[in-house]
């Protein structure tokens, strides 16, 4: 009987690289087991507590795995993670593995709290691994591995090339057994997914854009000539993975595709639209890009369930997306494709925004305010602010233009879950808090209504000339639509209850 293996994901019972790497380990001949800790909060996140790690302690006394690899995806949760790797550390004799996005971009720093770090796509790597140390063989020479040596030098091996076939990782098993749950300083057995009314998968891999703010473009730097980057699944697979779903989730009502990049290549989404359809048959939601946004593949996909698009716009500034976040869309590209979504008829239709964000001024507000005018109704708006993720271009952007020291920019980025999630959702605590800057924040939203279109302009007009302040009344305003976009949130959910 091979050794059994611990994986770990981090705040998000559905995590899709755990369960992929699962996958790859059960056709080895192992047993993997899966633990999902902490439950996925936005706003509140909460640290992992003293009972938390108890019940961890008392699962791996349970399983008594030999090895134990720790998902690493986000920066957001490091500390956690850290506290979580030394805990194992100290309390258990087992090799710690850390894998995923910060582990790739950080595998030296990484390296101080792991044994190995797998670097990149870990399907291959981690079977390769667990490979050597259970038959007693120095792993030296295994690609996507980084570890140390002696005189506590680390050594990077070079990446394998990217799978090309993505359909020969096959999928993740739904409700499989040897999975856990802590959550809430409880320890439940069984898989989470089996209990939601959503289903998440990914239809590809990578992404063909170079967003500053986004880690994707420096890990595609990372495989440069290893083959190509981005890379979709055969519908085959897709529709195989989803009708397993449906048939082990009862309660199924959504499924959400995290793609990066949704597919636009014509014969996949005529098969996909065909298929879908007869096959699932269950609202899908999907995120989109102004540059691939064309009226044959949104009918496809409103014709095979699409409920729900949310494109990513970012800012209205012309500057701010070029020169900063590195999006090479125009306003009339923006514009064209926000009104193919409409002319397709589109459910639900969300653009995404950055606001109140160090490199913003108020007449980058004021392009905002103007694009969202323009976009083709309906709409609604998914406001937030800037994160700085680490290894990522914004990062040093930041730097180089004076807006942070290193030193500050630390703080940042490693700053405490709560400080993040509050300066993301809150879009607030760097600059630009004035109250002309939160006064077009509030106008932006109100884009959202179409009635208030003649109002809107009126203040915006006023605004410019000087001749308005913040009004208790434009405040009343923003909570009132607020809270009718809220209830039109819930609204909808019911309707895909029903």
């Amino acid at each position: 009987m091979k050794s059994d293996i611990l994986l770990i994901a981090f705040y998000n019972p559905k995590a899709l690289g755990v369960r992929y790497l699962a996958e790859a380990l059960k056709r080895a001949g192992y047993i993997p087991h899966i633990l999902f800790l902490k439950e996925y909060n936005s706003k509140k996140p909460s640290e992992v507590s003293d009972s938390e790690l108890t019940l961890l302690k008392k699962l791996i006394d349970d399983i008594d795995p030999k090895y134990i690899g720790l998902s690493v995806m986000s920066s957001l949760y490091i500390q956690q993670i850290i506290r979580t790797s030394n805990y194992i550390r100290d309390n258990t004799d087992c090799t710690i593995i850390w894998g995923g996005v910060y582990s790739t971009l950080f595998p030296e720093e990484s390296l101080n709290y792991a044994d190995y770090v797998i670097r990149g796509e870990g399907e291959g790597a981690i079977v390769d691994l667990i490979d050597a140390l259970s038959e007693g063989v120095a792993p030296t020479n295994i690609r996507n591995l980084v570890y140390k040596v002696e005189d506590n030098r680390c050594v990077e091996n070079p990446v394998r090339p990217l799978v090309q076939d993505l359909d020969f990782l096959g999928y993740p098993c739904i409700g499989q057994p040897n999975v856990y749950y802590i959550t809430g300083n409880k320890l439940i057995e069984g898989d989470p997914q089996l209990r939601s009314l959503t289903y998440e998968t990914t239809a590809s891999r990578g992404c063909p854009f170079s967003c500053s703010y986004c880690s994707t473009v420096n890990l595609r730097r990372i495989y440069q000539g290893k083959g190509k980057y981005v890379r979709f699944r055969s519908v085959d697979s897709v529709i195989g993975e989803l009708v397993e779903a449906k048939k082990k989730m009862r309660r199924l009502k959504l499924i959400h595709f995290w793609d990066e990049i949704f597919s636009d290549e014509k014969s996949w989404i005529e098969e996909f639209s065909l298929r879908y359809k007869r096959e699932v048959g269950i609202p899908f939601t999907v995120w989109g890009h102004p540059l691939k946004v064309n009226e044959w593949t949104i009918k496809g996909l409103v014709n095979a369930g699409l409920y729900r698009m949310v494109v990513g716009i970012q800012s209205g500034s012309v500057h701010v997306r070029k020169h900063i976040f590195h999006r090479p869309e125009s306003q009339k590209q923006i514009i064209d494709s926000s009104r193919i979504i409409a002319r397709c008829g589109v459910p639900e239709v969300c653009y995404d925004f950055m606001l109140q964000h160090p490199f913003e001024s108020l007449q980058d507000l004021v392009d905002t305010f103007e694009l969202c005018l323009t976009l083709e109704q309906p709409f609604e708006l998914n406001l937030h602010g800037l994160n700085f993720l680490p290894g990522t271009d914004i990062v040093e952007i930041a730097v180089s233009e004076g807006i942070f020291t290193r030193e500050e920019m630390q703080k940042h980025v490693y700053g405490s879950m709560q400080d993040q999630y509050d300066k993301y959702w809150g879009y607030s605590g760097y600059k630009n808090e004035s109250e002309e800057a939160n006064v077009w924040c509030t106008l932006i939203f109100l884009t959202q209504f179409r009635s208030l279109h003649p109002l809107l302009r009126r203040i915006a007009s006023q605004l410019e000339a000087g001749a308005i302040q913040r009004t208790a009344a434009l405040s009343l305003l923003r909570k009132v639509y607020g809270n009718i976009v809220n209830v039109r949130r819930v609204w909808n959910k019911a309707k895909l209850l029903m």
